[in-house]
């Protein structure tokens, strides 16, 4: 009888230890310390058979849960990610310069004496407005050519006129007469170029004529041939100034260059004649539209780029020379790329990072960064964080992002 309650007593003994040590087991199961797998093979049998559990199960950060039935009410599509070829448009930098074919460096045409300058640095200008006054000796000289010239032709006139008068009473020959005219002509031609040298400096005959009459000689006048903005200004008040120099430079700014560097595997994507969308910093919402050009017939060979250039519209002003632009092709003149690309109401933007939903099981959608590239369209080259295969939201990404802020706000007041 002793012998069996010993029996017993070491029995309940072993039974209490087993107990203790299932505990353990349990507890450690639940994440307090690490056991081996066999152990943790029997801690989880004997807690599914008794029914214990280790508490609620965390949800995973950036998940969100939507039954199938309210993703369909709330309007939600998913679709599969996958490589495609795709025409890319062709996206590169440029600098905004003057259409130089309406641009005009503007030089004096005789040495002379700066006495008045009208125009400024910024003025609006039209073809044929004085932009400064000199006073030039050259112009005496044009003067003393044009009354030798002049002198000459009345004498000659008149030497002819009286061999033919002499020719016709048969007192002289022929050949006086035709020397005569011979004579007549060539001083007429010296006359017409005098003439003109007055007409080339800007000044007429007649109105010389008039002033130095009057005791006041002309002034000679420094014209824009061209309407548009005084772009430069290099002249001063009593400088003497020369063909050589430039007084001003006056350009029409309501068209201008946009001149890019291509580079030798993105020249197939050009050809004149094609649209292209300029952007430019100071107006970042705002797309300009213009065409090509030209596109230059020969290859830097440092650089290894193709100058091309594009002529724009700037009625509004908006464009000034000097300023950086980036431009972009129609993508049908560009080539294809093997890409992923998603549309852009997919991707969500949070600080500066770029995000879209995975679906991860029918039921559920985890938020997961991406890197985006290209703007294709209405889609965004995806060039890290989604791969081929995987399944994300493409309609109604905003609903599942207000669930998961909700979710989070539950959370924080948890």
């Amino acid at each position: 009888m002793i012998k069996q309650n010993l029996n017993i007593s070491k029995n309940g003994v072993i039974v209490a230890i087993l107990i203790v040590f299932g505990i353990v087991l349990l507890t450690v199961g639940c994440g307090k310390e690490e056991v081996p797998a066999e152990g943790k093979t029997a801690v989880m049998a004997e807690a599914n058979e008794t029914g214990h559990k280790c508490g609620d199960e965390k949800e995973e950060h950036g998940v969100v849960k939507l039954s199938q039935e309210m993703q369909r009410s709330s309007g939600i599509e998913v679709k599969q990610v996958t490589i495609e070829e795709v025409a890319v448009p062709l996206s590169a930098t440029a600098v905004i310069e003057m259409n130089m074919d309406r641009a005009a460096m503007i030089s004096p045409r005789v040495t002379g004496k700066t006495v008045r300058i009208i125009a400024s640095q910024g003025d609006r200008v039209k073809a044929g407005q004085p932009l400064a006054y000199l006073d030039s000796v050259e112009l005496y000289q044009i003067w003393a050519d044009y009354l030798k010239a002049l002198g000459k032709v009345e004498l000659t006139r008149k030497s002819f006129q009286r061999e033919e008068t002499l020719f016709q009473k048969k007192i002289s020959p022929e050949k006086d007469v035709l020397k005569a005219r011979q004579e007549l002509g060539e001083a007429e031609t010296d006359l017409n170029l005098a003439k003109e040298r007055f007409r080339l400096v800007g000044v007429d005959v007649a109105q010389f004529a008039t002033a130095k009459g009057n005791g006041s000689l002309p002034l000679i006048s420094v014209e824009s041939p061209v309407s548009g903005v005084v772009i430069e200004k290099a002249i001063t008040q009593g400088e003497i100034v020369n063909p050589e120099k430039m007084l001003f430079m006056v350009a029409d700014l309501s068209t201008l260059w946009v001149v890019i560097d291509v580079y030798e595997k993105d020249m197939s994507s050009l050809r004149v004649g094609a649209e292209v969308k300029v952007s430019v910093t100071p107006y970042p919402d705002k797309i300009f539209t213009g065409k090509i050009s030209y596109i230059a017939d020969v290859v830097d060979e440092k650089t290894r780029t193709e100058k091309a250039r594009v002529t724009i519209d700037n009625a509004s002003g908006l464009l000034k020379p000097g300023m950086f632009a980036t431009i972009l092709t129609d993508a049908r003149n560009s080539g294809n790329e093997l890409l992923i690309n998603v549309p852009e109401e997919a991707v969500l933007f949070e600080n500066s990072a770029r995000y879209v939903f995975v679906q991860v099981s029918p039921d559920k959608f985890k938020k997961r960064e991406i890197e985006t590239g290209r703007t294709l369209g209405k889609s965004l080259e995806v060039t890290a964080g989604l791969k081929e295969g995987e399944m994300i939201a493409v309609k109604g990404a905003f609903i599942l992002k207000s669930e998961l802020k909700k979710d989070e706000l539950e959370g924080d007041h948890h």
